[in-house]
């Protein structure tokens, strides 16, 4: 074994120009590889962090239309369903199915506030409200604390991670939090840190839900249905029994039919949560498509590479052969070859990892740390083997094959279908993942610049509640800045849900869902929304709806003076909501979803501070917030800007967007360096037959276009096939969005075109020498 090992050192040793090249392609492909199948296995492996997961489910809806049978859509849930219910169902279900449901809890993620630890910003906390059995019922463990004090209001049991990091060596109980600047919360417990791939996601805390006799945001079984109800069943397999009496036990305490529209309830194994979604199948699928397109042209490059090298090494072969070598002991050489490079390219691939994780975190948006656990560890592994077994068997059986005879003959290479192959093989490949990141890359760009219904330049926003008198107060000394051109203030942010009621047809028949907010006076003019029928907002009760709502109402005498069917926001009957006009739709929640119906109406709107700042916009936005803190400090309004808030609304496209990219990127190196050291060694292999035509007459841009129309036989096909499939796929991920780029079969021929023109380009360059290069001097090495 240490002479094989000696071999293989000075092997490398011999080759380091190939070495060198095979090493870098191992090691991009490698990474980008596990990077992808690791984030695969780890959104497989979601809410598998708790104890026994297959008891745990989740309670969710469904609305149909009675005399259709139609579902209906829901705007909030995912694969046709809401998964958010009424408070009290989690303690209603547990009581009155206690033979199948061993506990149940409460959670709810509606908690948007910033947090303060002694008037200080804790940036980018985020936490859940629960009830007392949210830790029973799932499965946490309790590091400090009882559980049973999250009965008491405002209690708040921190993660270990967040303990330390915010308190230190310190003990946390008894300390004190506060929520804008307002609500104090007191520490009362620790519990385990749970990993983020959960449908509740990353939290820091959690907050008790109990408050005033009943739970925060709760309205028992009149409304507001904002809660997720997780259930522990008593086995797993009681999910059916759940199904079946579900309806039956909520049916008693509130109605199941309405205006026509028909509930369904149900339960899903938590496991099945995440891979439920259509959405989040598709996006797997085609992470695994570009792992597996990365990996394999890394592999195919290091076969073509080491294919290549055959001509040189056969003698070589044959000297170890003549001295009693078999073919099982070069092919041993060879994996033992094999193996060390890909151990190296495993080390290189960490230490990149290591120097360069931040930026890797950045653009995935999932920390490494949570990607490569314990639990996955077997991922990067099986990725090593398999690389190994892949890169090592083919190019050592045709090593070991060569006959003893190349000691004394000089060995002439007939593998170039292997090549060529190979080399097809990458340029499919690298045309597909180019394809595909310029789908998304348009979409993206589409997304983040497409027209929201409103103007984006120099909009800032931040989120607060407090009292009306206040509110006008803050409102009114903004205005006073001479940064700020104006101030509008609503009850919802522009972007995301606003309250919801139902939308009645002229019939009196429900016909929708409508989604108001409530804004003051100046919203629409300094959000930059057009009206384009009727006038703005006057006095308190007046109604602003969308086209879109008009077009659902089929007014066409128009809508101004109409009145919307038992429509009183926040069960409001003071005023009368006469509509007076008509603005153009926004698109609160983004393209994700189709065009929602909204309703803007004229009231007291304490939360959702919207500035107009004049230009410079960075700098004023600067300016704004060092206002506030200092004349405002008891309040939290912190402002951002309209553009980043869209960009976290869109944070699961870039994020993807930056996976494909990230593959291109390497893909595009490794094919480059593929379709190098393919075209060394054909001048190589040619370099006689490239003589005697220049002594015949041949001219140098003869010999290029000889080189690229053989490189070009190849690449057109397989790049067009490759352009195809991206194609296929980009359009299959483009059906998540209500709104989409328009790809035409333009786009993919023009990037092919590129690919070729950088392809003949990459040819010309590598071929430029011995084109030019005097025939006599190849003519006397031969």
């Amino acid at each position: 074994m240490m002479r094989y090992l000696y071999y293989t050192i000075q092997t490398l040793r011999r080759g380091r120009t190939s070495s060198f090249i095979k090493l870098l392609s191992l090691t991009l492909g490698l990474l980008v590889g596990v990077l992808l199948f690791a984030q695969i296995a780890y959104e497989l492996n979601y809410e598998r962090c708790y104890p026994e997961p297959d008891r745990l489910v989740l309670v969710r809806c469904a609305i149909y239309d009675e005399d259709s049978g139609a579902r209906k859509d829901t705007d909030v849930g995912e694969g046709g369903y809401d998964r958010t219910v009424f408070d009290v169902t989690a303690p209603t279900l547990a009581e009155e199915m206690s033979q199948w449901v061993e506990s149940a809890t409460t959670v709810s993620d509606f908690g948007g506030q910033a947090v303060y630890l002694d008037n200080k910003l804790l940036a980018d906390t985020r936490y859940l409200l629960a009830d007392t059995a949210f830790f029973q019922t799932l499965g946490i463990e309790v590091l400090e604390g009882n559980p049973r004090d999250m009965l008491r209001q405002n209690t708040v049991f921190l993660s270990q991670r967040f303990a330390k990091e915010v308190f230190g060596d310190e003990s946390p109980i008894g300390r004190e939090l506060t929520l804008n600047k307002q609500d104090r919360l007191t520490v009362r417990g620790i519990y385990r840190d749970m990993p983020d791939n959960t449908f509740l996601g990353h939290y820091d805390f959690v907050r008790s839900i109990h408050a005033g006799g009943g739970y925060v945001f709760g309205n028992g079984w009149k409304g507001n249905d904002i809660f997720y109800a997780v259930l522990r069943l008593r086995h797993a397999e009681d999910v059916d029994a759940v199904n079946a009496g579900i309806d039956r036990v909520i049916g008693r305490h509130t109605p199941l039919s309405y205006d026509g529209w028909r509930t369904e309830f149900s339960v899903i194994s938590l496991p099945d949560l995440h891979t439920d979604s259509p959405d989040t199948r598709q996006r797997l699928a085609i992470l695994g498509f570009l792992g597996f397109a990365i990996f394999f042209v890394s592999a195919m490059n290091y076969i073509l590479i080491s294919i290549a090298t055959l001509s040189h090494r056969a003698k070589a072969v044959g000297v170890h052969k003549c001295s009693g070598a078999g073919e099982g002991q070069v092919f041993t050489m060879f994996m033992l070859e094999t193996v060390a490079m890909v151990l190296a390219a495993a080390v290189l691939s960490v230490l990149l990892l290591w120097l360069f994780g931040g930026v890797v975190e950045e653009l995935l948006g999932t920390p490494l740390a949570s990607l490569f656990t314990w639990q996955t560890l077997w991922v990067p592994l099986l990725t090593v083997a398999v690389l190994v077994v892949v890169v090592g068997v083919l190019p050592g059986r045709m090593f070991a094959r060569i006959p003893v005879t190349q000691v004394f003959r000089r060995y002439t290479d007939g593998k170039k279908g292997w090549k060529r192959g190979l080399l097809a093989v990458q340029f499919a490949g690298v045309s597909c993942v180019l394809g595909l990141l310029m789908v998304t890359a348009l979409q993206y760009n589409m997304l983040m610049h497409r027209d929201m219904g409103f103007r984006m330049e120099g909009l800032v926003q931040a989120e607060c509640w407090m009292d009306v008198e206040r509110a006008q107060g803050v409102g009114d000394y903004l205005r006073r800045q001479p940064y700020v051109e104006g101030v509008g203030q609503a009850a919802n942010s522009v972007l995301g849900q606003y309250w919801t009621q139902p939308l009645y047809g002229n019939d009196g028949k429900r016909i929708a869902t409508l989604n108001f907010n409530i804004v003051d006076r100046h919203y629409t003019r300094t959000m930059g929304i057009e009206i384009i029928e009727g006038d703005s907002l006057q006095k308190l009760g007046d109604v602003l709806v969308n086209e879109e709502v008009v077009r659902l109402m089929k007014w066409t005498d128009g809508a101004v003076g109409k009145q919307l069917n038992d429509f009183h926001p926040g069960g409001n009957k003071d005023y009368t909501h006469t509509i007076v006009g008509v603005f153009r739709d926004v698109r609160n929640l983004g393209f994700f979803m189709g065009q929602q119906l909204i309703a803007l109406v004229a009231g007291a709107a304490p939360h959702a501070f919207d500035v107009r700042l004049r230009q410079p916009y960075d700098e004023n936005l600067d300016k704004l917030n060092a206002f506030v803190q200092e004349t405002f400090p008891d309040l939290a309004l912190n402002f951002f800007s309209m553009e980043s808030l869209l960009r976290d609304a869109y944070s699961s496209v870039s994020h993807f967007r930056n996976s494909v990219l990230l593959t291109s990127v390497f893909i595009i190196l490794i094919v480059l360096m593929g379709l190098i050291g393919y075209v060394n060694d054909e001048t190589g292999r040619r370099a006689k037959e490239i003589a005697l035509r220049k002594v015949n007459g041949a001219s140098a841009g003869d010999i290029l276009r000889l080189l690229s129309r053989g490189v070009l036989l190849i690449a057109v096909p397989c790049v067009a096939v490759g352009s195809v499939v991206a194609w296929y796929v980009g359009t299959e991920w483009l059906t998540q969005f209500a709104g989409q780029v328009s790809i035409s079969p333009l786009h993919f021929v023009g990037l092919a075109v590129l690919l070729l023109v950088f392809i003949v380009c990459i040819v010309v360059v590598k071929a430029w020498r011995i084109a030019n290069e005097n025939p006599v001097k190849s003519i006397k090495s031969e």
